[in-house]
C-alpha cells in the first residue's frame, strides 16, 4: 500500500468514526489525548507498514471520541420565551433573511441570538452593543426534511427574537472592537464598497454575486437567481470555495517570483504566501471550503520550507483531521462533505479521465481539463447531493465549462473595480462596466440551463 493511501484511508477512518459518533459527547480533555494519540498511530504504521490494515479500526474509534460537546445546552440558556424581552449583547453579524428584511446576530453571554426584522435604518457594525426589547421563542423545526433546532443548536443559538410592535432596540457604537470581530467589519465595510462602486437599482442582484464571490455572502442574491444555479449545476461557483481561494494562491506565486528562486527565496515566498491565504480565509469568515483549501496550501508550503516534496493527497487528508479535530460537528455539514468529495475526485480520478483524451493546443487542453474535472466532480459529489437535496444536475457540464472562465474573469475585475475610485480618475468606470457584463451574462447562462 502506497504511503499516500495510507494516510487517506486513514483520514477516511477518522472522518467515518466522528459521523458514527454524531449525537454523543465527550470531554474536550478525551478528545484531544485520542487526536494526539491517532497521529502516534498514523507515525506507527508508516514505520511498521504490516500493522496499517490493523490500525484503522482504532483511527476510525479515534475520530468517533472527536465529536465533543462545544456548545451548552438550550436548559442552560439565559433566554427564555416572552411577548417583551429586554436583551443586551454584542453584535457579531447580520445581514438579510430571506423575506429580504435586516436581521442582526447577537452574542448574549455564553450564547448567541438572532434579533429578526429590525428597522431598515438601523446603523450598525459588528463589535456595537445593542439593548433591545424584543419578543423572544425557542427555535423550532419549520419542515421535517431539515432538522432546524439542532443546526441552529450547533452555532449555540437555542432562542430567536423578533422586533416588532411595542419593541425598542438602542445601539451604541464601539470604539475598540474585539480582535476576533475585526474580519466582520472588514466585510461590512467591504459590502458597503461594492455597494457604493456597482450603483443602481438594475444592479442589485449583480452587487449581491460581487459579495458572494468575494467573501461568500450570500442573503442578498434572490432566491430565483440561487435556485438556477442550484439546477444548473453551478452552484459551487456561486459559494466561496477551495477554487477561489486557488486563484488568489495562483496570483500570489507569479506576482512573488520576483524574489527569485534560491532555496531562501523559496522559503520566504511560502511564508508570505501563507500568511496571505490565511489572511484572507479568516477575512472571508473561514468557511469549510475554503479552510480546507487554506490548510492544504499551508501544508504544500510547509513542505517547501522544510524541504519536502509536496504531496496532494497527503495535504488533503491531513486537511481533513485537522478540521475535524478543530471543529468536530464539520464532517457532518454538506459543506465539508462536497468539498472533500470534490477534492478526492480532482486527485484520484481527474487525471486518469484528463489522460483519456490526449490533445494539442492550450485551448482545447483547458477545455479538456475543464470536463475531465466536472466529470470526475460530479462522480463523487452527486451521491452527496441526491441524499442531501434529491437532485441530479443533468446539464452540470455545459454550466461549469460556460461559467468558469467567467468566474475568473470577474474575480480579477473586482479588485479594480473597488479600487478605481481611489485612483483620482486614473481608471474609468470600464472595469465596472465589463464586469456588471461578465456577471449579468453569469446569471443569464445559469438560468437558461436550468430551463433546459
Amino acid at each position: 500500500m502506497r504511503r499516500e493511501m495510507f494516510l487517506f484511508t486513514a483520514a477516511l477512518s477518522f472522518v467515518a468514526g466522528n459521523l458514527a459518533a454524531t449525537g454523543t459527547a465527550y470531554p474536550h480533555i478525551t478528545a484531544l489525548a485520542c487526536t494526539l494519540s491517532s497521529i502516534a498511530v498514523m507515525a506507527l504504521g508508516l514505520r511498521f507498514p504490516g500493522l496499517r490494515i490493523l490500525l484503522f479500526p482504532l483511527l476510525g474509534a479515534t475520530g468517533a471520541s472527536t465529536y465533543t460537546a462545544m456548545l451548552p445546552g438550550a436548559e442552560s440558556s439565559s433566554l427564555t420565551e416572552s411577548r417583551l424581552l429586554d436583551i443586551s449583547g454584542i453584535i457579531t453579524d447580520g445581514g438579510l433573511s430571506s423575506s429580504g428584511r435586516p436581521f442582526l446576530e447577537i452574542s448574549v453571554g455564553n450564547e448567541n441570538t438572532i434579533i429578526y426584522n429590525i428597522p431598515q435604518n438601523t446603523v450598525w457594525m459588528p463589535g456595537d452593543s445593542v439593548k433591545a426589547s424584543v419578543r423572544c421563542s425557542e427555535v423550532e423545526n419549520f419542515t421535517e426534511d431539515f432538522d432546524y433546532r439542532s443546526y441552529m443548536a450547533k452555532q449555540g443559538i437555542f432562542y430567536t427574537c423578533f422586533y416588532g410592535h411595542g419593541s425598542s432596540m438602542t445601539v451604541t457604537a464601539c470604539g475598540r472592537p474585539p480582535v476576533k470581530l475585526i474580519p466582520a467589519r472588514m466585510r461590512k465595510r467591504f459590502s458597503a464598497a461594492v455597494d457604493s462602486a456597482i450603483q443602481g437599482d438594475d444592479k442589485v442582484q449583480v452587487r449581491a454575486v460581487v459579495k458572494a464571490l468575494a467573501y461568500g455572502y450570500q442573503d442578498e442574491i434572490a432566491p430565483e437567481i440561487e435556485e438556477s444555479f442550484r439546477e444548473s449545476g453551478a452552484i459551487h461557483l456561486l459559494a466561496l470555495s477551495g477554487m477561489h481561494l486557488g486563484l488568489f494562491y495562483g496570483v500570489l506565486r507569479r506576482l512573488l517570483c520576483i524574489i527569485g528562486n534560491s532555496r531562501t527565496a523559496r522559503r520566504i515566498r511560502s511564508v508570505i504566501i501563507t500568511l496571505a491565504l490565511w489572511a484572507f480565509t479568516i477575512f472571508t469568515g473561514c468557511g469549510v471550503s475554503i479552510l480546507r483549501a487554506a490548510v492544504m496550501f499551508s501544508i504544500y508550503e510547509a513542505g517547501v520550507i522544510a524541504g519536502r516534496q509536496r504531496n496532494g493527497i497527503n495535504a488533503l487528508a491531513l486537511s481533513a483531521i485537522i478540521i475535524t479535530t478543530l471543529d468536530s460537528s464539520a464532517p457532518s455539514g454538506v459543506s465539508f462533505q462536497l468539498s472533500y468529495a470534490a477534492m478526492t475526485a480532482i486527485f484520484l480520478i481527474f487525471p486518469h479521465l484528463r489522460d483519456l483524451v490526449p490533445v494539442r493546443g492550450k485551448i482545447l487542453r483547458s477545455i479538456r481539463d475543464v470536463c475531465a474535472m466536472t466529470i470526475a466532480c460530479q462522480t463523487t459529489t452527486a451521491p452527496v447531493i441526491l441524499l442531501h437535496f434529491g437532485t441530479f444536475a443533468f446539464y452540470s457540464l455545459i454550466a461549469n465549462l460556460l461559467c468558469s472562465p467567467l468566474v475568473s474573469v470577474a474575480m480579477f475585475l473586482i479588485p479594480a473595480v473597488l479600487a478605481a475610485p481611489d485612483t483620482g480618475g486614473i481608471l474609468t468606470d470600464a472595469p465596472e462596466r465589463i464586469l456588471t457584463e461578465t456577471i449579468e451574462l453569469f446569471i443569464c447562462i445559469n438560468a437558461t440551463i436550468s430551463n433546459l
